[in-house]
């Protein structure tokens, strides 16, 4: 079965006069030109909303162009230089976005493919769970007493989460969503009066920029998309997040800035030792695709 890939560029006025498959080309570094020329010519390829198949269009400047290719993205690689805690009981990374915790299918790397090489022959156990696009803070146990005691931290929702989100819009300083969550179509979550699951996240909007703003994401449950789906349910999707509504990029002035995937970083947790019981707290930094838009919120924010 073939794969496919969607990706999605907001050009800027610097776009003006380019022709649409040299602009793909530099704007899609690890994407040929070949392949480009087979997504216009099969109809891949839309520009603002409609199908585009002339290689040689000249852009005006502020569009969006969406393109389906051919095979997936090339695999972010975890080295050492992403581990950010590691001691006999416990291992943490900051996992890259654009790379699945589990195979989504054979030949399809994950994390734990590539983290059972740094372990030898054990496997480390994960204690929970990112989505593929999510990048930051990836808890795993490197004991089977380990694991159990990080589990029940979990169960009993005594691990503490914060995730940082770009966002459309300009939520409240403060605001938390509390309802039911369940599995919708799609690949999405929905709310559901009187089913689904206990979802509660807790929001901080920690600066407001030119359409868009930084909000500080502290999730009570664990539900499957509960941050995304609660933002966009609150009317401030994620910047990147074309799943619940949100925009594939921003414009700011003359300047487009555009999301490879949603903006969304778990950027740190917190519990407590599972052998000297020591309150530990466990920080990713800031991936690169944050700091475009970080540049025009104002102060030091982070």
């Amino acid at each position: 079965m073939s794969r496919t890939r969607r990706e999605t560029i907001v050009t800027d006025r610097a776009a003006r006069g380019v022709r649409l498959d040299l602009f793909m080309v530099h704007s899609l570094p690890d994407v040929s030109r070949k392949a480009i020329k087979r997504a216009l010519d099969g109809g891949r390829v839309f520009l603002d909303g409609r199908v585009e198949r002339r290689a040689g269009r000249l852009l005006s400047g502020e569009e969006t162009i969406t393109v389906t290719l051919e095979g997936a993205p090339p695999t972010p690689e975890i080295s050492e230089g992403v581990i950010l805690f590691r001691d006999p009981h416990l291992l943490a990374l900051d996992k890259p976005a654009g790379l699945a915790v589990h195979p989504a299918a054979p030949g399809h790397p994950s994390v734990l493919d590539l983290v059972k090489p740094m372990q030898g022959s054990s496997m480390p156990i994960l204690l929970h769970r990112l989505d593929a696009d999510t990048s930051g803070v990836l808890l795993f146990a490197l004991s089977e007493t380990a694991n159990r005691e990080m589990a029940r931290q979990f169960a009993q929702r005594e691990v503490s989460k914060d995730y940082l989100a770009l966002v459309a819009g300009f939520p409240p300083e403060d605001f938390s969503v509390r309802n039911r969550l369940l599995a919708g179509v799609r690949g999405r979550t929905v709310a559901a009066e009187g089913r689904g699951q206990e979802a509660h996240t807790d929001f901080r909007t920690l600066g407001r920029g030119a359409g868009f703003s930084l909000v500080e994401a502290c999730p009570r449950t664990g539900r499957t998309h509960q941050i995304r789906a609660h933002l966009a349910g609150e009317g401030y999707p994620i910047v990147g997040d074309t799943l619940y509504g949100g925009p594939a990029g921003v414009r700011i002035g003359g300047e487009a800035l555009s999301a490879g995937r949603y903006l969304l970083h778990a950027r740190r947790l917190r519990f407590h030792h599972p052998e000297s019981a020591e309150e530990i707290s466990i920080v990713a930094p800031l991936p690169h695709d944050f700091r475009p838009f970080l540049l025009h919120l104002p102060g030091e924010l982070i």
